[in-house]
C-alpha cells in the first residue's frame, strides 16, 4: 500500500522527467547516427579518392594509350559490376585475381598487360635470354646499345639465378638512363617482377605519390 502511494505521488515528477529528457534522447540518437554515417562516408570517400587518384598513375604509365586507359579505368571506378560484366572475356585470363575484390592497381596492371605495355619476369630469372630487352625495344620502342647489360651477360655464370635477375634489371635501368627512361615496378605481392619503362620524370612522380604501389630498381634486393 505504501509503495502504491509512493508511485502515485512520484508519477507526476517521473512524467515531467520523461517529457523533458525525451527530446534530448532523440537528439542524441540523431547525432550518433549522423556521426556514424559521416565516419562511414569518410572511409568510403577516402577509398574512392585513392582509387580516383590512381587514374593519374595509369596516365603516366600509358601515355600513348591515355584515352583508352581512361575509358577502361573509369568504367571500373563508376560501376564495378558492369565493368566485370563488360570485360568478362578479358578477365578470364587473370585467374590469379579475385574479381569480386579487384583492386585498382590490379586493373591498371591488367590494362598494361593486355596492351603489351607491361612485362613479368619470375624472381628466378628470364624464361628466354634477352626477353626483357626485346620487350623494351619491340613493345615500348626504346632503343639503346645495352652496354651494361651485354657486359653483365658475358660475365654471368648462372643467368637463371635470383641474384642475376636483380643485377640484370639494374643494368637495364642504367642503359635506359641516356635515353631518359627508367624501369617502374608494380607492387602486386607476387613472386615475380612486374614492370614497364617510362620517362624518368614520370617515374619519380609515381614513386613520390604512389610509393606503396610502385617502385624503381633501387628497392630490388638480392
Amino acid at each position: 500500500m505504501t509503495k502504491r502511494i509512493f508511485d502515485i505521488i512520484t508519477f507526476p515528477f517521473y512524467l515531467i522527467f520523461m517529457t523533458v529528457s525525451f527530446p534530448f534522447k532523440v537528439l542524441k540518437i540523431i547525432m550518433d547516427d549522423r556521426k556514424e554515417k559521416k565516419s562511414t562516408n569518410s572511409k568510403t570517400n577516402f577509398k574512392s579518392s585513392s582509387d580516383t587518384e590512381l587514374l593519374q598513375a595509369g596516365e603516366l604509365l600509358f601515355q600513348k594509350e591515355d584515352s583508352e586507359f581512361k575509358i577502361f579505368y573509369n568504367s571500373f571506378l563508376t560501376d564495378k559490376k558492369n565493368f566485370l560484366f563488360e570485360n568478362q572475356d578479358l578477365l578470364e585470363k587473370y585467374e590469379n585475381f579475385e574479381l569480386d575484390k579487384l583492386k585498382a592497381i590490379e586493373v591498371i596492371y591488367i590494362f598494361g598487360d593486355n596492351n603489351q605495355k607491361a612485362w613479368m619476369t619470375d624472381w628466378k630469372g628470364e624464361e628466354n635470354e634477352g626477353e626483357i630487352e626485346n620487350f623494351l625495344e619491340n613493345k615500348l620502342q626504346m632503343k639503346t646499345d645495352w652496354p651494361n647489360v651485354n657486359k653483365l651477360r658475358k660475365g654471368a655464370n648462372k643467368e637463371n639465378d635470383g641474384e642475376f635477375i636483380v643485377d640484370l634489371l639494374k643494368s637495364i635501368d642504367q642503359d635506359l638512363k641516356p635515353i631518359g627512361k627508367k624501369l617502374i615496378f608494380f607492387d602486386l605481392g607476387w613472386d615475380a617482377y612486374v614492370y614497364t619503362a617510362i620517362e624518368r620524370s614520370s617515374q619519380k612522380t609515381l614513386t613520390d605519390k604512389f610509393g606503396t604501389l610502385f617502385h624503381g630498381t633501387e628497392k630490388l634486393i638480392k
